[in-house]
């Protein structure tokens, strides 16, 4: 992947092949998209990561109807742009039931065609994000979240990528041959569907998808 990201980004469409990609984990496996292939449907989330109250919470909507995804044949694996240290040290023994994976650089939010709103959209972005957060009781968790993922020995890097951009979200639902059948792509805060209504796009847009043998 380019270690720039392009002014104008191609995003792949519904009934092509999902790109392929291979992030580390918080298990500290790597995740292989093409693993799937054949065996389950795979829902890609391309979110803000721990350090927005906001994911935070659509995070809890995935795990809560995760049973429902499992019964649709179908995993999610979160996408974060946060340091993947940075995450394991947020998350301790809390691990998620499924795949969280670190793109801190961004590259693969751009392989998918997904954009920065840029400096504007960040900083409405923060002041939302921080007001959400201290006026729902979840101060720590804000205050600790940008602190793990800000104060280390790439604290330019991070601080910038904070205070200056602004990244799309985005659901790709991908069938079992690898193939995008549904997306979705919402703003840096925007909400997204949780485990259970998931589960449902998965049953609508993959069923009957013939697997290869």
């Amino acid at each position: 992947m380019s270690a720039t990201m392009p002014r104008e980004l191609e995003r792949p469409c519904i009934g092509e092949m999902a790109p392929r990609f291979s992030l580390p984990s918080l298990s500290g496996a790597e995740v292989n998209l093409a693993s799937y292939r054949g065996r389950s449907n795979v829902v890609v989330w391309f979110s803000r990561g721990f350090t927005c109250p906001f994911c935070r919470v659509y995070t809890d909507g995935v795990r809560a109807g995760y049973k429902a995804l499992q019964a649709a044949d179908t995993e999610v694996i979160q996408v974060a742009p946060n340091l993947l240290e940075s995450a394991r040290r947020y998350f301790g023994e809390s691990i998620l039931p499924f795949p969280f994976v670190c793109d801190p650089d961004k590259r693969l939010y751009a392989v998918y065609g997904l954009g920065d709103r840029r400096a504007l959209e960040a900083t409405r972005t923060a002041v939302v994000s921080f007001a959400h957060a201290f006026t729902h009781g979840d101060s720590v968790n804000q205050v600790r979240g940008a602190w793990l993922d800000v104060m280390n020995r790439n604290f330019l890097r991070r601080l910038h990528h904070h205070a200056m951009t602004a990244h799309e979200q985005g659901i790709f639902l991908i069938d079992k041959e690898g193939v995008i059948r549904h997306l979705t792509v919402v703003g840096p805060i925007d909400p997204v569907p949780g485990g259970a209504d998931l589960a449902d796009l998965a049953r609508i847009y993959c069923a009957g998808t013939p697997v290869s043998a």
